[in-house]
């Protein structure tokens, strides 16, 4: 099968094809023939070189390769030029899969999250948005217990939890990325008890959830860090290819380090 092949395999398991996206092809030839493929969170340097070692033909990544921009001809960065190279060099073709990956039904990432972590679901809502859904759990749980299952079943490091510890949780929104205040506020017009995610920012968004307890709605926010919320999720596409051809999931893990 040739990469483009491949890509468009995946394509065909969203609930519908968006030309405006940010996925697609980034690096490489996508009528190159793929006989083993790599899947990761997101392709980092390090990455790209342990593909080169484990003769890899072909990436899916998530999230985006540069920091600056995915498209060379506007590349200036200088870390960016040299990762290019690398990349170059590696002869490796890339797409990335984020958009797609979060309008499967179900979404890859959440049913890679919901499986690993062991959660059990009793129903699960309409999606509010791309990669935000509701779920109520079959046997209600605390937020810490829920935070605790994460962090011994996912092997993450740090688990943060903003908001009421000790509320029991009925219903779940799982927005696995990065979110803002503005899905935060779901918790209170759509119905829910704690939302789980990866990334948000501190001063505005999660003190919101704080003053939201204050006055007595008692909601809480488990956040994992962007790579832990959505790593089981890319593992899991990497097993949906091996079934087709040899792939393997590129473990980069978080990128914060403890001391």
């Amino acid at each position: 099968m040739t990469a483009k092949e491949i890509y468009e395999l995946l394509l065909s398991e969203a609930a519908e094809r968006w030309e405006t996206t940010c996925d697609g092809l980034i690096a490489g030839d996508e009528n190159k023939a793929v006989e083993k493929i790599g899947v990761c969170f997101k392709l980092t340097a390090e990455l790209i070189a342990k593909a080169t070692d484990l003769g890899l033909d072909m990436i899916i990544t998530h999230e985006g390769v540069f920091s600056q921009t995915d498209n060379r001809s506007e590349t200036t960065d200088e870390i960016d030029l040299k990762k290019w190279e690398l990349l170059d060099k590696s002869g490796l073709t890339v797409y990335r899969f984020h958009d797609h990956a979060h309008n499967t039904e179900p979404d890859y990432i959440h049913a890679g999250f919901i499986r690993d972590v062991g959660l059990d679901f009793k129903h699960k809502y309409e999606k509010e948005c791309l990669g935000i859904c509701r779920y109520d759990l079959a046997s209600p749980l605390t937020v810490s217990e829920i935070a605790t299952l994460i962090k011994e079943r996912l092997g993450v490091e740090f688990v943060r939890i903003v908001g009421d510890r000790d509320i029991v949780v009925n219903t779940v929104m799982l927005g696995l990325g990065g979110v803002s205040v503005r899905r935060f506020r779901y918790l209170r017009e759509h119905g829910g008890d704690l939302f789980i995610t990866g990334e948000a920012p501190e001063v505005r968004d999660c003190e919101y959830i704080r003053d939201m307890c204050f006055f007595g709605e008692k909601k809480a926010v488990i956040l994992l860090g962007h790579y832990s919320a959505e790593f089981a999720g890319m593992n899991l596409i990497a097993e949906r290819l091996d079934k087709i051809l040899p792939s393997v999931y590129l473990d980069s893990g978080e990128v914060y380090k403890g001391i």
